[in-house]
């Protein structure tokens, strides 16, 4: 999960009636500890591990995500997060993903701090060294990585329709980004083969207006994964692990499970 390039930014909301207000529910900043498979979506197998976290803070709470590869790579991400006064809109105040080789050496940093409106995209892969920094016009409605899930729940648990929920994403595409998304969800839930129970999906990308038809075939798609018999809670997704990255697959551990199968 986490930056995973645009793809995994890409985990948002966007619907057709505008002027609408969306309500956060009482239990927004749910997310209980959680572990998923990390597997290659082409072959089903597992190539790694990874937990994620949501920690009470004084004025809202930390995301946390810790991956981990076989091979030895990992990857941590943290995101913080803001509740508005009394108990309004929560926001993201400040992200970062920091991928490691084996070596513990950097691969790849996406940062965002959204109050100072500073980005930076590092990029180490195929033997570069790219160290891009930039000051952003940042909407207040931006998330970035995993935190999307997090308006995203919302959504699917008020079960609201028409309602516009227009909001943005940073990524490091290669260099720092913030883009508007648009998500299609499946009309009804399906049992998900790699995570072995019902769920409902949803196909995510950036919106490129009236640009999406001429572009539409160049831009790889994200799907992901959201169980309706568990509080609508996030069990997986289909993404590059970064911009430009191997794709991986993230699927929720059930039962002792290891959710090494085959996905398709």
């Amino acid at each position: 999960m986490g930056n995973r390039g645009w793809m995994v930014a890409a985990l948002a909301i966007v619907l057709t009636v505008a002027c609408a207000r969306f309500a956060f529910s009482e239990n927004t900043l749910s997310f209980p500890p959680t572990n998923f498979a990390i597997l290659n979506p082409d072959t089903g197998a597992a190539i790694g591990q990874s937990h994620y976290r949501l920690e009470s803070t004084p004025d809202g709470a930390m995301l946390r995500g810790d991956n981990g590869y076989f091979d030895g790579q990992i990857d941590i991400e943290t995101a913080q997060i803001r509740l508005g006064a009394g108990g309004g809109q929560p926001r993201l105040t400040e992200f970062d993903h920091t991928f490691y080789n084996a070596d513990r050496s950097l691969l790849i940093r996406a940062h965002l701090d959204v109050q100072m409106g500073a980005a930076t995209c590092i990029d180490n892969t195929g033997g570069q060294n790219s160290d891009r920094s930039e000051v952003l016009r940042i909407p207040d409605d931006t998330w970035a990585g995993a935190s999307i899930v997090i308006p995203i729940r919302d959504f699917l648990r008020a079960g609201d329709k028409g309602v516009s929920r227009p909001l943005h994403v940073f990524s490091c595409t290669p260099g720092p980004k913030i883009y508007a998304i648009s998500v299609n969800i499946d009309p009804g839930n399906a049992v998900w083969t790699a995570y072995g129970a019902e769920a409902r999906r949803v196909e995510v990308h950036p919106d490129f207006g009236v640009f999406n038809f001429v572009v539409a075939a160049f831009v790889p798609k994200l799907h992901a994964w959201f169980d309706p018999n568990d509080g609508w809670a996030f069990v997986g997704d289909e993404a590059g692990r970064y911009y430009k990255g191997p794709p991986i697959m993230l699927v929720k551990t059930r039962d002792g499970q290891d959710g090494a199968r085959r996905s398709k």
